[in-house]
């Protein structure tokens, strides 16, 4: 009797909260109460999850109409009337609402950041990955070293000897380099690729930051020749001496060198430290009358010459059939006229005769054939 008193009184309580119900009740005798209490009790659920079922006839409870709704879950209907709140009414059946409500969903996986060290592995062990499976870039090959039967002198180049202030020519009217076209052939001295490389008993040859450095190894006369022929044609060279250099420390131009191979014939057109040229014949196999260096122009000192170490002096020749025209810095200094060599090639020589390890600092050299002068 307890139990049911309680159970009723529970009832009443929450029939009272309803907002479906009307503030003003009829009253009921003890056989109605009794029987609605009865109905209420059989319409409870009796499993977990299963919906009450509710009489269509409310004993006296206000009757609504809920309207539908819409296919989407958890949408609240709108009311027919003002004053009745929305409904909840899921549309799926029990499984699909309780995966809905994320009951029966699988939980997330939250990434987890890696530490730095395992960041690190494992970007090194990709790598290590890509290398091993891609094709190998093949070396880029490098030139051998020139064979030679000398020992490779020990070399240590002087200062940088050109300027930037010095590079920047300024051409007299008279200079041939105002009438003379494009070079037929320049070399700017970026590398050897025009010289034979590597020392011999007399010189040794080396390419640094745009120059030619060649050296004389004893005192004597020592020289170069480039890659190609010029009979008739006008070759100048710019260079300098390091910043030591005496009296008849000497360089210039080579030409007219009949056998390349040997260089055992041809032309010196030589400046010194003190400020003198000449013109010379060389035959290394003079005839019994002859000497194997010939003076044409003996030496003779020339205002328009830079004497002294780290000067630097633009030496040029006119080479036209027997006739030869020579030029410093752009100024022509003399000629002569002579057909002992006719064609042939062309070069660089330094001789040491003064200063144990002459540098010549070589910054460029051009030729043009058969010029228009």
């Amino acid at each position: 009797m307890r139990k049911i008193t309680t159970t009723l009184i529970l009832i009443t309580f929450l029939l009272s909260g309803c907002s479906v119900i009307p503030a003003m009740k009829p009253t009921m005798s003890s056989e109605e109460m009794a029987t609605k209490v009865a109905v209420l009790l059989t319409a409870m659920p009796t499993e977990p999850g299963a919906m009450p079922v509710v009489p269509e006839t409310d004993m006296g409870m206000m009757e609504v109409t809920v309207p539908p709704l819409p296919e989407e879950i958890g949408v609240l209907a709108t009311p027919t009337e003002p004053g009745v709140p929305g409904l909840l009414t899921p549309t799926m059946d029990e499984t699909a609402f309780a995966a809905f409500l994320g009951m029966t969903a699988t939980p997330e996986t939250v990434p987890v950041e890696p530490t730095q060290t395992e960041a690190v592995d494992a970007a090194a062990t990709l790598l290590v990955e890509a290398t091993a499976t891609s094709t190998a870039t093949p070396p880029i090959a490098m030139p051998s070293a020139t064979p030679t039967d000398t020992a490779t002198p020990t070399f240590t180049p002087g200062p940088l000897p050109l300027t930037d202030a010095q590079l920047t020519a300024t051409f007299a009217p008279f200079d041939p380099r105002t009438i003379l076209p494009v070079p037929t052939w320049s070399d700017t001295m970026d590398n050897g690729k025009n010289w034979p490389l590597g020392p011999d008993k007399f010189t040794t040859i080396d390419f640094q930051n745009g120059f030619m450095m060649l050296t004389g190894l004893q005192k004597d006369n020592g020289w170069r020749l480039a890659s190609t022929n010029a009979d008739n044609a006008y070759i100048e060279a710019t260079g300098k001496f390091g910043v030591t250099c005496h009296g008849m420390d000497k360089w210039g131009i080579m030409v007219r060198v009949p056998d390349r191979a040997t260089a055992d014939q041809g032309y010196w057109f030589n400046i010194t430290c003190d400020g003198k040229y000449a013109f010379q014949k060389w035959n290394a196999n003079p005839k019994d009358n002859e000497k194997s260096v010939d003076n044409l122009i003996a030496w003779t000192s020339n205002s328009n010459i830079k004497p002294g170490g780290n000067a630097l002096n633009r030496v040029g020749i006119l080479l036209n059939n027997d006739h030869f025209t020579f030029y410093i810095n752009g100024a022509q200094i003399g000629e002569w006229t002579d057909n002992s060599y006719r064609h042939g090639g062309f070069g660089l020589l330094i001789g040491a005769r003064e200063t144990d390890r002459l540098t010549l600092y070589v910054d460029e050299m051009h030729m043009w054939l058969n010029p228009p002068m």
